[in-house]
């Protein structure tokens, strides 16, 4: 990977929910850009993510995407799952906000059952 592709970090004082904006390579595919751009802050993102990010059986042959773009894409995803009270929609409600911490929740058995371990 090219170490030159930076990385989206927001700065101290910014906040998370900005993180969509500073994405200059997933602007280049606006189909998947726009999507996104719709569904961040809202429970329903993780699901898109994970349709777009894993290669499901039958779907191997897939293009894949620039390193660029997967950056910006597990950074995305990456903020949502670190930051998900910071990054949650301002008009969600207080179930919404725990449904998306049960999606991290199982999104993170899944991840460490995957890999191996075994916490």
């Amino acid at each position: 990977m090219n170490d030159e592709i930076p990385v989206l970090q927001p700065e101290e004082n910014e906040s998370k929910r900005d993180a969509i904006n500073k994405c200059v390579a997933l602007k280049a595919m606006p189909h998947i850009y726009e999507k996104i751009k719709k569904l961040w802050g809202f429970p329903a993102f993780f699901n898109y993510m994970d349709n777009v990010m894993l290669v499901e059986p039958g779907r191997e042959n897939r293009q894949g995407f620039p390193a660029d773009v997967y950056r910006e894409l597990n950074d995305l995803d990456k903020t949502f799952t670190e930051f998900p009270d910071e990054v949650a929609h301002p008009s969600l409600i207080a179930s919404d906000r725990e449904e998306i911490k049960q999606i991290i929740r199982e999104r993170s058995i899944k991840i460490n059952f995957t890999t191996g371990d075994r916490r």
